[in-house]
């Protein structure tokens, strides 16, 4: 017990001078308006004074300022370590294809990098942009899943369990649902909907999209039912979206440890990606919540003499301080690199193995990639082999036609 205090003591002696190498932020979008549900039954169809406030699943004006002031708040954080003067080669930012991740990172950067003196191009914008790469599968989290996959994983045993889980959890709250909307929902995916949508009105707080008034005072259970349903979800996916999620986080910091040029990579994404860093690393400290808009989990690389360490700090919202979290697995309150590698070793899943998992394709085994490859090198060896036979066989027979020719044949034999 005293060796392991004491090496715990001298570990967080060590932190105290520990210097930033590389930090990934992983952040939420913004406020936004509900992508379905934007009219219940009972609503006038003909009524879109909403389409003021944002179009559906894209933010608000609210959500936009949001991620600017999230952008403001970590440059005080980590503006020291990436610096005042934007260089494209020292970081890199991803941002999901819908449309709300990457405008949200567009106005997290107005906040955490503005154009320097020399980087001014218009005296009236202190605004410049930054370059983003759009990676799709940064939108496959939770039910999200389900807009690119293939229907087999929607209708799978797990998905199907989830939606009797969530009708027991509050079936009151489903069945009021039900009769307002006129619907059956038997599938997660589509009482989501219709929670999302009841949960954003909710947030929004403005009379242009209001919660209807059937569900006024139920906005907590609404909350609550919302964390179930993603929770659950997530769970399930725990193997597949979380492994994946695990080997995009140690793939960043072994590409940094390759090139040891980069300051940061940034992912742009939703409140569900950071929910299955939580779980996929295993953090302690986990609420019965989900992350907020703007919320953000900073995952850090520290160095000391030679020795690297990882620290997690999350923060629940655009205006929530940060708390650290520890990987449970890990010894103490500190995390070395190589106690993350030794933890997540058979806890990853490389990019393809997910993409085909996502889209149904079965992935082939070693030996059966062998054997693959080598029946489409024979096909290709007998296909050139018919080739040159043909043009063997018409050669000959040109030659016959021509010996036979009595115009062509010799006039002394």
């Amino acid at each position: 017990m005293y060796p392991k205090m004491l090496f715990y003591l001298f570990i967080q002696i060590l932190l105290c001078d520990a210097k930033l190498r590389f930090v990934q932020i992983w952040f939420r979008h913004g406020e936004r308006l509900p992508t379905h549900f934007l009219k219940f039954p009972e609503e006038d169809p003909n009524d879109l004074e909403f389409l003021n406030i944002g179009y559906p699943g894209e933010l608000t004006n609210n959500g936009i300022l949001q991620e600017f002031q999230l952008g403001e708040k970590l440059k005080k954080i980590y503006g020291s370590h990436f610096g005042q003067v934007y260089r494209p080669t020292e970081f890199h930012v991803f941002t999901g294809k819908d449309n709300r991740t990457s405008t949200s990172a567009q106005a997290f950067f107005a906040g955490f990098m503005p154009p320097t003196k020399n980087q001014t191009w218009n005296p009236a914008l202190n605004w410049m942009p930054i370059a983003q790469e759009t990676d799709p599968s940064i939108d496959w989290v939770s039910t999200g899943v389900f807009d690119d996959c293939v229907d087999t994983i929607k209708n799978s045993v797990e998905y199907l369990d989830v939606m009797i889980n969530v009708t027991n959890a509050d079936p009151e709250l489903l069945e009021l649902i039900k009769n307002n909307t006129g619907r059956d929902f038997n599938a997660v995916l589509e009482y989501n909907h219709a929670i999302d949508s009841l949960k954003s009105r909710a947030l929004l707080n403005d009379k242009r999209l209001p919660v209807p008034c059937w569900a006024r005072g139920f906005e907590s259970r609404i909350f609550n039912i919302s964390y179930v349903i993603h929770n659950s979800v997530v769970g399930v996916q725990n193997t597949t979206v979380g492994s994946y999620h695990v080997e995009l986080v140690m793939s960043f910091f072994e590409n940094y440890f390759l090139r040891n040029t980069t300051k940061g990579i940034f992912v742009s994404g939703h409140d569900t990606n950071i929910l299955n860093l939580w779980k996929a690393f295993q953090l302690d400290g986990h609420p019965e919540d989900i992350p907020h808009y703007g919320s953000h989990m900073a995952i850090e690389l520290h160095e000391i003499e030679g020795r690297f360490f990882v620290k997690f700090f999350l923060s629940m919202g655009y205006e929530t301080q940060q708390a650290e979290l520890i990987p449970v697995n890990c010894f103490g309150k500190t995390c070395t690199w190589e106690q993350l590698k030794n933890i997540t070793m058979n806890w990853r899943k490389p990019r393809e193995d997910w993409w085909f998992e996502c889209k149904g394709i079965g992935k082939m085994s070693s030996q059966e990639s062998t054997v693959t490859g080598t029946m489409f090198v024979i096909l290709a060896i007998l296909l050139l082999a018919t080739i040159i036979l043909g043009f063997t066989s018409f050669s000959y027979k040109r030659q016959l036609n021509n010996m036979r020719d009595p115009e062509r044949a010799r006039l002394l034999q």
